[in-house]
């Protein structure tokens, strides 16, 4: 049937539905250095790459962020919590926002909130969305939060797509796969 899910499939979608964004007090309280802070973000981010993908997050990447007035630049080539945060921000909006949009969306959600506060209403929606997205697929669980403005709909949106983009990409591969090894077992059983 076109709508069983393989097994290796079924355990990545649930593992995505139980997805947890560190809170802002859970993420590193000490300044890191570059390769320290690319190890991070990849723990956080790594979950919503397929293998044939490029990373989430490079120095390189890092590095244009900074040239882009996205984040501040390091201090004594030393990334803070607020750097991890918008990192973090970024790394997972970046597919389905341009880098000028991200950057606006996270001045609105600042100037508005603390940047805890901020952080900390994206990870819960982010946790949220994930869930509906890979877990229960009613998209009606997703307006349930009790904050409703404009800027959550907006960060709310932003993440629906965001999850959404990641469910198609992945189960798009895990359907490619699962073609490939019925092609390659067809072959085999013709060469018999």
């Amino acid at each position: 049937m076109v709508n069983d899910y393989t097994a290796h499939q079924k355990k990545e979608n649930e593992k995505l539905a139980a997805y947890h964004c560190p809170r802002f007090e859970e993420l590193p309280k000490i300044e890191v250095y570059m390769d320290q802070l690319i190890g991070i973000l990849e723990e956080y981010l790594t979950p919503f790459e397929n293998p044939e993908e490029e990373k989430t997050i490079t120095a390189t990447m890092v590095n244009n962020y900074v040239k882009q007035k996205v984040i501040e630049p390091p201090k004594n080539k030393k990334y803070s919590k607020s750097h991890i945060v918008y990192l973090v921000v970024i790394g997972v909006l970046k597919n389905v926002l341009s880098i000028s949009d991200i950057r606006n969306l996270i001045k609105m959600q600042t100037k508005q909130y603390s940047l805890s506060r901020a952080y900390n209403f994206f990870a819960e929606e982010l946790e949220s969305v994930l869930n509906v997205t890979f877990g229960t697929r009613d998209f009606s669980e997703a307006n349930s939060k009790k904050e409703r403005t404009n800027l959550s709909k907006l960060v709310r949106s932003a993440l629906l797509s965001f999850a959404n983009n990641v469910y198609v990409k992945k189960n798009i591969y895990f359907m490619l796969q699962e073609q490939k090894k019925k092609a390659l077992k067809a072959e085999a059983e013709t060469k018999e």
